[in-house]
């Protein structure tokens, strides 16, 4: 009886995990996306401009937020909110480890590794 309870608290403890990652998550990214269009605001860019889409280059993104430039809160954003489901799974399958369950914590890994390859080929396909 006391195995149940066990599983049972850590299910939901890992359920708890991954509510909170997500709320605080897709809060943060809100908030970033909410700064960039203010920061275009003040600039006198219209944010719903259909012009030209800032190149995205994951490394100048901490830069741009440094210097206050609209884009590196966008693109911050945005990979934050891609980020997310990912995190959801890092967290799943360390809960599912933490409660015994290898078959769900290899289940767990192989989706990392589908997303990883993925990724992998769309940066190597687009460049």
């Amino acid at each position: 009886m006391s195995t149940r309870a066990s599983s049972s608290d850590t299910a939901y403890a890992m359920e708890a995990a991954v509510a909170r990652l997500l709320v605080v998550g897709t809060w943060l990214a809100m908030g970033l996306v909410l700064v960039g269009v203010v920061l275009m605001l003040a600039a006198g860019l219209d944010p719903l401009d259909h012009g030209a889409v800032p190149p995205f280059r994951l490394a100048a993104i901490p830069g741009e937020i440094l210097a206050l430039d609209p884009a590196g809160f966008l693109w911050a954003g945005i990979v934050l909110i891609i980020a997310l489901p990912i995190g959801r799974v890092v967290v799943s399958g360390l809960g599912f480890l933490a409660a015994r369950d290898v078959r769900m914590a290899a289940i767990s890994l192989g989706v990392l590794v589908v997303v990883l390859v993925s990724v992998v080929s769309s940066v190597v396909l687009e460049g």
